[in-house]
């Protein structure tokens, strides 16, 4: 693995007390690349051991870096403010739990490097599924407030799965654009401010969490719905 922090793909991970999880996360993810250069960013705001496990992995890895806050900024906000360290061409968001397969994420990088400006890991495009939600009432809620975000948001109809937390984008399609994202969800944020003109869809199955909680609450709720009415009045 290359330590060159100029390598053309870059990988932004938001953690949020995720012990246990961020070091087969990182060999994983360099298995999936096999040797390509690659940097790993980790948007942590932590407050138990995940902090200290990443900063092990820092000395480790010269290609993995870290990006804490002492204070929780919440995970689009923490992958905005880990943006600014990340210079390279090709930056991947996905989360540490392994819900998103790190050999998918290669798939991804070649969609973009293939002309895609944007490309989304979707569990609803031909061929995805969506092992990781927890019974039909989760299934339910994501899909219900996907199809909020559609409605409300023109821009979340470029693609299957706007709420996806999994997707890899040019960098320049957000270079010099101020992200203003509230809560969990990133990716309509980048679509609905950002300058993609071709956005692609590559299926993948939301696997089932391998540790830690669902961070999903009432509050994350309205967070979203704050989010949907900040981007449709915007």
């Amino acid at each position: 693995m290359a330590d060159d922090p100029s390598a053309a793909l870059a990988v932004v991970v938001p953690t949020f007390n995720e012990r246990g999880n961020a070091g087969p996360f990182v060999e994983q993810l360099q298995a999936a690349f096999g040797g390509a250069p690659l940097r790993v960013v980790f948007a942590d705001d932590s407050r138990d051991a995940t902090t200290q496990e990443i900063r092990e992995l820092t000395r480790r890895y010269p290609w993995v870096a870290l990006n804490h806050s002492p204070a929780r900024r919440g995970l689009a906000r923490a992958v905005v403010d880990a943006l600014a360290d990340v210079p390279n061409d090709v930056v991947i968001v996905m989360d540490v739990d392994l819900q998103h397969p790190p050999l998918v994420a290669p798939r991804l990088a070649a969609a973009v490097r293939a002309g895609a400006d944007l490309a989304v890991a979707s569990r609803y495009a031909p061929g995805g599924r969506d092992l990781g939600l927890s019974g039909p009432w989760r299934r339910a809620v994501s899909k219900a407030t996907s199809r909020a975000a559609r409605l409300l948001v023109p821009a979340a109809r470029r693609t299957t799965d706007p709420l996806s937390g999994f997707f890899a984008f040019r960098r320049s399609i957000v270079a010099g654009v101020e992200l203003r994202p509230v809560g969990f969800k990133i990716l309509l944020e980048i679509l609905a401010r950002g300058r993609a003109r071709r956005v692609v869809d590559v299926p993948f199955t939301f696997e089932r969490r391998a540790r830690a909680v669902s961070k999903a609450s009432m509050l994350e709720g309205l967070r979203f719905a704050y989010h949907l009415l900040r981007l449709r009045t915007s």
